[in-house]
């Protein structure tokens, strides 16, 4: 006898109660992925921070503006290798589904500041001749059909000069970074190209932040204090600190992540277990006079113990497996919405294998009150009772 289809026909017995106790092992392992994407997306800021980097924003608020002024003072002073500043606009391409940011810079600078990425030396060239120019990611690049070469015409953005609102773009390069997705869709162009075309004299020569490379990073306090230093008696006034200690900051704003996501997580699990145990007790009690018939027929007690343990699992492990595919998906779906806010945001690798390993352990857990079950049957009462 089969004995995969003992327990596929254990299964189909009750095809209501399981089907609903497989779809709730699956909304919880898919709950666990985007659990486990949020935390990534707090914790991941950390690893893709460097101490050689600094971020300038105006003291008052991240918001507000700082002026382009500001920008020879900073390059000039000493431990600052490099200076890229950042503007943006929201845009879309040809339908207001397809948005997305438009981060204006000065490309000379750009990949001295970060140099997780990079651009073919030919691309990179015609880049910077081209005032239009503009590099993108290769995930942007897909979602959107460029080739390099295209024009690109970004509509809704801030008016222009001559009363336009879509700005028009060449695409010179495609750049390359190994970092998340997330990192991956960005589209780049020429402040000065912004700067000059813009209608709104208001929003002309000024940033939303400064990046420094500085060349030792244990001078980056001290670093950090001589540019803030700078402006004490501007308006506005600078604040500047690590990335490293930026993103510590901006997690502790949400408290503990990892102890939320473990409280959280035991949670459903140990709702889920409950509920897997309940119907695994219930399936082999109304079983009974079936197993002392196997007994009967010479079976012994540990093959039907195990027996039963290889439902739970099939039944755990499955749903565990699809919800992990699942929440993939979710998480997937999700990243463009969340990344600018938890620009890590995704399900790893790691965290799969762990959702694999819980499903079999869980899958154990479920099975061991319907094994007791089994090794306490007495044959001849279960018999008289069936």
């Amino acid at each position: 006898m089969n004995t995969f289809t003992l327990i596929w026909g254990a299964l189909k017995r009750r095809k209501a109660r399981t089907t609903f106790t497989f779809l709730s092992v699956v909304v919880a392992f898919m709950l666990f992925c985007v659990l486990a994407a949020v935390r990534q997306g707090m914790l991941g800021q950390l690893k893709i921070s460097i101490a050689e980097r600094l971020d300038t924003y105006n003291k008052v608020s991240q918001g507000n503006p700082i002026p382009l002024s500001y920008y020879d003072k900073i390059a000039a002073v000493p431990g600052v290798t490099a200076v890229v500043y950042f503007n943006s606009f929201r845009g879309y391409f040809k339908d207001e589904k397809n948005k997305f940011q438009v981060t204006l810079t000065n490309p000379e600078q750009l990949f001295k500041v970060y140099q997780e990425f990079s651009t073919p030396p030919a691309q990179m060239q015609a880049w910077l001749a081209d005032r239009q120019g503009a590099v993108a990611g290769p995930l942007l690049v897909k979602r959107m059909g460029w080739k390099i070469g295209d024009t690109i015409p970004v509509q809704g953005g801030p008016a222009q000069k001559d009363g336009s609102k879509t700005w028009y773009f060449h695409l010179d390069g495609i750049y390359h970074t190994d970092l998340p997705t997330a990192f991956q869709s960005f589209f780049v162009a020429h402040y000065q190209y912004f700067n000059q075309g813009i209608a709104n004299v208001q929003n002309q020569n000024i940033v939303g932040q400064y990046t420094e490379r500085v060349d030792d990073p244990r001078n980056s306090t001290e670093i950090s204090n001589a540019i803030d230093k700078l402006f004490e008696n501007s308006t506005p006034q600078t604040l500047t600190q690590t990335q490293v200690a930026e993103s510590i900051s901006f997690i502790r704003q949400f408290g503990n992540i990892s102890a939320m996501v473990i409280y959280v997580g035991i949670a459903v699990f140990f709702s889920m277990l409950l509920i897997i145990g309940n119907t695994m007790a219930q399936s082999v009690h109304e079983r009974t006079s079936e197993f002392a018939m196997f007994r009967a027929l010479g079976f012994k007690r540990p093959w039907l113990a195990w027996l039963v343990m290889r439902e739970s699992l099939m039944l755990i492990v499955t749903g565990g497996v699809l919800g992990l595919i699942l929440g993939y998906e979710v998480t997937h779906l999700l990243a463009p919405h969340v990344g600018n806010i938890l620009q890590t945001f995704g399900m790893t690798w790691n965290a799969a294998g762990l959702g694999i390993v819980m499903s079999i352990i869980f899958g154990f857990l479920a099975g061991l009150v319907p094994m007791q079950q089994i090794t306490r049957l007495q044959v001849a009462d279960a018999l008289r009772r069936g």
